[in-house]
């Protein structure tokens, strides 16, 4: 058993929390957090050399951004995600593109059906990421390619990195929702990804990290976009009770200021990219 595996339960409970939490958030997620993971949408779509008529699956495809713009490129590109909530939000943003809700451990999908799956940070919160992939791998053609992203350690990815210290600074307890084997981080190790992908019986594997910087205004708007969009950390800071919030809020105004210029925040941002090619 994998250290990262969870029994059928505790799996379970992930997927609700998950389920639930991106239900909520849809609409803040896409206000705010959209703008981050777009910084990734060209790589990946390099990564399964994408072409015109390509036919190309999106993981956790969120609000939709990945998949429009794979369309926009000329692929029959389809997304799916866990959350009802997300996929509502996809339809109305993008209406001429077909979204499903599913869960990524069961695609309602035939085997060999696309040319490339792809998947914006939807790793981290996958009960079972092994068979995830195992799952999206099925879905793909003999030599189709598939490239997932994930953020790098906290301390280069500086959005989740400064709500993430600022929470162990006041050392406030985990969620009960989240099971303890889960690591959120387990794939900001170039290695475990490596690893992961391998596994699946992919060739040509390779992870290739990335570093960009993203402006937000001020620290209000960074707080009020990370609560709105990041489930697990968002959700451990609003469970706690004011006088907490309050702390946390001030060790987060610290961290945050270090970053400030004359346009906002400048916020480092750094995530890998992992792809691989199923044989022929």
């Amino acid at each position: 058993m994998s250290p990262a595996e969870l029994s059928s339960n505790e799996a379970e409970r992930l997927r609700a929390f998950e389920r639930r939490g991106h239900d909520s958030l849809a609409t803040s997620y896409h206000e705010f957090f959209a703008g981050v993971t777009a910084l990734a949408i060209n790589s990946i779509l390099n990564e399964v050399h994408l072409h015109h008529g390509s036919r190309l699956l999106d993981v956790a495809s969120g609000p939709g951004a990945l998949t429009a713009e794979a369309a926009n490129r000329g692929a029959s590109a389809i997304g799916v995600d866990l959350s009802a909530g997300m996929v509502k939000l996809a339809r109305r943003l993008y209406p001429t593109i077909e979204y499903h809700e599913a869960d990524v451990e069961h695609l309602p999908f035939p085997d060999d059906a696309f040319d490339a799956v792809v998947c914006a940070f939807g790793l981290g919160h996958f009960p079972k990421p092994e068979t995830a992939v195992a799952e999206c791998v099925r879905t793909l053609s003999p030599g189709g390619r598939i490239a997932f992203s994930w953020w790098d350690d906290p301390s280069r990815q500086r959005i989740q990195g400064i709500f993430r210290e600022s929470i162990a600074e006041i050392g406030v307890a985990a969620l009960p929702d989240v099971p303890e084997g889960h690591n959120v981080f387990r794939f900001s190790n170039s290695g475990e990804l490596l690893r992961l992908l391998e596994g699946a019986g992919l060739t040509g594997v390779r992870v290739v990290e990335h570093a960009a910087t993203y402006i937000v205004p001020d620290i209000e708007t960074l707080w009020c976009g990370g609560l709105g969009s990041l489930v697990l950390t968002g959700a451990v800071v609003t469970r706690q009770d004011q006088a907490t919030q309050k702390l946390i809020r001030a060790a987060f105004e610290r961290r945050a200021s270090m970053y400030k210029s004359a346009d906002g925040l400048n916020l480092p941002i750094a995530f890998k990219i992992g792809s691989g090619q199923r044989p022929t």
